[in-house]
């Protein structure tokens, strides 16, 4: 008994003694001693008598009971012999396991002395014990499982391969635990992409004049404005402005008064907030009518000024 750890088997007399008994009188086998057990207590001691049964079962003198050497389906970790001390294992973990069954406290085990890397590893798992015993049990109890198995299996020659592979799965099942206690924040959910208000195809503002005038009336004034508004709202930066005349006067006449006109319309929009730039103004006088007529004749609504909202 030797190479198990003193400090451990004397915590652990009682189990280890009924286990003994058990076993002397020929009829009950560690295997058979936990298979008899329903395990009480927290979530965090019903995972560990799972843990700590299955590494009593997979070797020593529970090995003929046992149908894989393996601790779990991952074969993280591998226990086999036949030696004295191998049987010796099996009943330190059997009686931690039986332990855990009545929720008993099972505490870690105490590393060998000036292990600086198993001692730093016993206060990182105790940290994690704190919250994981409520929080996330079944990673936990593993954690603690590995741990123990490290050490304890650490002490025994034959068992040192076993131990190393303690040592990695302890790795992962304490890093398990610790994602479990503080999980990565979830990324930040990307934007949505703001839908831009689709363009709307190109629409005329019509305006209507007197007859020999460039003067807009109220209900011009609105029709502008209902164009600079729908500018704004369809994403529309191009404005188009084209005066037109009716067939009265001369053609020349009519061809400046139709650029006054489209002028006038200018300096309104412009007023009403539309960028200057992006007006382009022209008058094509009676060049086309909206009502076709000879030549000479006041038609009104010839007499007009056409605004465009262009993309």
């Amino acid at each position: 008994m030797a190479s198990v750890s003193k400090s451990n088997l004397i915590r652990l007399i009682p189990a280890l003694g009924l286990i003994a008994t058990l076993a002397a009188c020929g009829s009950t086998t560690i295997s058979e001693e936990l298979d008899a057990v329903t395990p009480t207590g927290s979530p965090f001691s019903q995972a560990q008598f799972k843990d700590y049964s299955f590494l009593a079962r997979s070797f020593g003198d529970a090995a003929e009971n046992s149908t894989s050497s393996a601790f779990d389906s991952d074969s993280s970790m591998s226990l086999t012999g036949t030696s004295s001390d191998v049987s010796d294992l099996a009943g330190v973990y059997a009686a931690k396991a039986l332990a855990a069954a009545k929720g008993d406290e099972v505490l870690p085990e105490t590393p060998p002395d000036a292990d600086a890397d198993a001692d730093a590893a016993r206060l990182r798992l105790l940290r994690g014990l704190e919250e994981g015993r409520a929080k996330a049990p079944v990673d936990a109890a593993r954690a603690q499982a590995d741990f123990d198995c490290w050490i304890l299996n650490g002490h025994v020659d034959s068992q040192h391969a076993a131990a190393e592979a303690c040592h990695r799965s302890f790795g992962a099942s304490m890093a398990r635990l610790e994602s479990d206690l503080n999980p990565a924040p979830a990324p930040a959910p990307t934007p949505a992409p703001v839908a831009s208000a689709p363009m709307a195809p190109a629409a005329n503002y019509t305006v209507y004049f007197d007859w020999d005038s460039w003067t807009l009336t109220a209900e011009d004034l609105t029709t502008i404005t209902e164009a600079i508004n729908a500018a704004r709202a369809g994403q529309q930066s191009h404005i188009i402005v084209v005066g037109h005349t009716d067939t009265s006067g001369s053609a020349g006449f009519n061809q400046g008064l139709s650029v006054r006109r489209a002028e006038v319309v200018k300096e309104v929009l412009v007023q009403m907030g539309a960028r200057p730039e992006a007006i382009q103004t022209s008058g094509v006088g009676e060049g086309d009518l909206a009502v076709q007529t000879g030549d000479g004749v006041k038609e009104a609504k010839n007499r007009r000024t056409v605004i465009t909202l262009q993309p």
